[in-house]
């Protein structure tokens, strides 16, 4: 059995979530405004296929790609699956492998909490 590791509190993450295009802004000006995350990339029309209540569907979605800490992952994951319209909404965490130390730095400042 593999032993799973637990990233380091600062270890950026990258956080990939689809959402509808109407509703890509408000969620991330939430989040950062929250300091959930540092900044959040939308890329405005991404084509998602995939099977909802028995039915193929193809839509048109905005993919937001949310950059944090460790340490911030649970709580952004919770007010995220909160905003979001769907049902069960794409909330995928990946540790990045390499950042440069400047930027690593800049996330940790902007999703610490302010005391």
């Amino acid at each position: 059995m593999a032993m799973s590791v637990s990233p380091s509190p600062d270890t950026l993450q990258l956080v990939l979530c689809t959402c509808p295009q109407s509703e890509a802004r408000d969620l991330a000006q939430s989040l950062v405004s929250q300091r959930l995350a540092a900044c959040v990339n939308i890329l405005p029309s991404v084509s998602s296929v995939y099977r909802w209540d028995e039915q193929v569907v193809a839509e048109d979605e905005a993919l937001l790609i949310i950059k944090t800490c460790a340490d911030q992952r649970e709580a952004l994951f919770t007010q995220l699956a909160e905003l979001h319209p769907y049902a069960v909404p794409e909330i995928i965490s990946l540790p990045a492998g390499s950042v440069w130390p400047g930027y690593q730095a800049w996330v940790r400042d902007e999703t610490r909490p302010l005391p």
